[in-house]
């Protein structure tokens, strides 16, 4: 058979809206300075201490362990706040973050500050970390990053060189046009994201975008025999026919009372993990008992243990507005008239919004990443000394696309339902 092209679409955008004209602020002295305006302190004055250095996750290969692990607390962080209720919700931490990061090479006092706590490192070691990553995709992983301008805005030259270099990011001076945005969305999204911009709004000044594509197949795709119809408990009480694709693999996970497995992809780099949680308890429940540390060791280190497996084929899609959640995670100074953007722009700027749309599909041909390692097949020769483990997901479960050359979860969501 064939294997299907799987889709994974994730689009972030940042767009930055003037405070004003240049000339309304009142000019800037030491006792002056906006950046604190108004704003209730929301993390500490040293917040770049604050972040502290967790140790180390066990084998991970990336040059700052800390920016993976802040990426893996950053991506539960932002599901927690952006889980719709009785809803599939899917988010890609890694788009989120290349966005934000490009935002963040612009920001200045408090607003960095913030940032940085939000996303989980320091600047220098998070354009490290998302430098490397980009420097590491291989054809399944695709993204692109862009900056849009209008004439007003000039960019000074140190934040331009650092958006550049570090994110690989295409500069559209003076081009900010609907037509132009959407043309070059479309595009950097294979046609499957065709529209980010409804119509042009003038108030914007610049937009930072980040668009990704990623395609792969399963290391071991699922036979015919393999799909039988079954029933999904939805979290709202209604029950789904759905097709499932059952299984045996030799990764097995127990994380936060919950249960899982590993699946790799073909390339032997990506995997998908699924995390049932205990009965009695929801996807819900289990992001909160999580930090970012635990999750990345279950997935660098699963049980080896035969484990008999069911899944839902599924598709789903996402349109989130991200800044409801960021604010509460501790980035509030960059969406207010208080926002220090003064290393990007000499004009005062906000950011307007951060939006994401995100599409996944998973069916018996492949899902979004891929990933196989020669231990795990050697390992599935053994003799088995204990009895197989089984996850069954047939109700509401977490899941996890993950990329183990670079540590980043590229895809983060909940199964509340299944949709077709």
């Amino acid at each position: 058979m064939k294997l299907k092209q799987l889709i994974c679409l994730l689009l972030a955008a940042l767009l930055l809206g003037a405070c004003g004209s240049p000339a309304a602020p009142t000019e800037a002295t030491e006792e002056t300075k906006p950046t604190d305006a108004g704003l209730d302190p929301v993390v500490p004055t040293d917040a770049a201490e604050s972040l502290g250095k967790p140790e180390p996750v066990e084998d991970l290969t990336v040059p700052d362990q800390t920016a993976a692990v802040g990426g893996a607390n950053f991506a539960l962080d932002l599901l927690r706040g952006a889980a719709k209720p009785d809803a599939t919700t899917i988010l890609s931490p890694y788009s989120a973050l290349l966005a934000l990061g490009m935002a963040a090479n612009g920001a200045g006092g408090r607003t960095l500050e913030e940032m940085e706590y939000a996303l989980g490192a320091r600047l220098e070691d998070l354009n490290a970390w998302l430098a490397s990553c980009r420097a590491a995709e291989d054809g399944e992983v695709v993204s692109a990053n862009s900056l849009w301008t209008r004439e007003s805005l000039q960019l000074l030259p140190e934040f331009q060189k650092a958006v550049e270099q570090n994110y690989g990011a295409e500069v559209h001076a003076g081009e900010i046009s609907a037509v132009a945005i959407n043309e070059w969305v479309s595009e950097n999204t294979k046609g499957r994201i065709k529209k980010l911009l409804e119509q042009d709004d003038p108030s914007i000044v610049t937009y930072l975008i980040n668009a990704m594509t990623f395609d792969a197949e399963w290391a071991s795709p699922y036979e015919p025999q393999s799909c039988s119809e079954g029933t999904f408990h939805a979290s709202d009480g209604t029950e789904q026919t759905v097709t499932y694709l059952s299984g045996e693999e030799r990764g097995y996970l127990e994380v936060a009372g919950a249960t899982g497995f590993v699946k790799h992809y073909s390339g032997g780099r990506y995997s998908f993990a699924g995390l049932l949680p205990a009965e009695g308890s929801t996807p819900e429940d289990l992001l909160e008992a999580l930090d970012g540390e635990t999750l990345l060791q279950a997935i660098c280190n699963p049980q080896s243990k035969t484990v008999y497996t069911r899944m839902p084929k599924f598709t789903a899609a996402t349109t989130a507005e991200l800044k409801p959640v960021l604010e509460r995670m501790g980035m509030q100074a960059a969406f207010t008239d208080a926002a220090d953007f003064s290393l990007l722009s000499d004009t005062p700027l906000k950011i307007d919004a951060v939006q994401q749309k995100t599409y996944l599909q998973v069916d018996e041909s492949g899902t979004i990443g891929a990933a196989v390692t020669s231990i795990p097949m050697m390992e599935a020769t053994a003799v088995q000394t204990e009895e197989p483990k089984t996850v069954y997901l047939t109700r509401p479960y977490l899941c996890v696309i993950f990329d183990h050359e670079t540590q980043s979860i590229v895809f983060l969501g909940i199964v509340n339902r299944v949709d077709g």
